[in-house]
């Protein structure tokens, strides 16, 4: 059986009434639009229409070295520093995610740090990233 993923959805004055989590998305079923959340705005940030651009979603394959407690992406060459960057580091093999965050003073326009909750095993992890300019 396929996997489904939903994401909040409701008409827009519904919208601004929720406060959406770091990274969460909502769809307006009536407005067609889709806003991420920040943790800290109402209703979230539209990222569709004219602001489509503010989104750029980057993914990446990355060998984590055995024991390491932090990653560091460069290379990215972001037009401007991102507002956010959000992260998910996973077992290349499936398996349980490791909890990570993005060191705030890290991130430039080359790229950014990560900070794994614990020290990885020998195998490959996977580093996701979605970038917010």
């Amino acid at each position: 059986m396929a996997q489904k993923i939903q994401i909040r959805r409701g008409v827009e004055a519904q919208r601004s009434l929720v406060t959406p989590d770091v990274g969460e998305l909502i769809f307006t079923t009536d407005a067609k639009q889709v806003y991420v959340g920040d943790g800290a705005t109402a209703g979230g940030v539209l990222v569709t229409g004219a602001y489509a651009n503010t989104v750029l979603k980057l993914r990446g394959t990355k060998a984590i070295t055995s024991g390491a407690d932090s990653v560091t992406v460069t290379g990215a060459a972001f037009a401007s520093v991102p507002a956010q960057v959000l992260v998910t580091v996973r077992k290349a093999t499936g398996g349980l995610n490791l909890f990570a965050t993005v060191r705030g003073d890290s991130i430039t326009t080359d790229g950014f740090t990560v900070d794994l909750s614990a020290a990885t095993d020998t195998a490959n992890y996977s580093l996701d990233y979605l970038v917010v300019l």
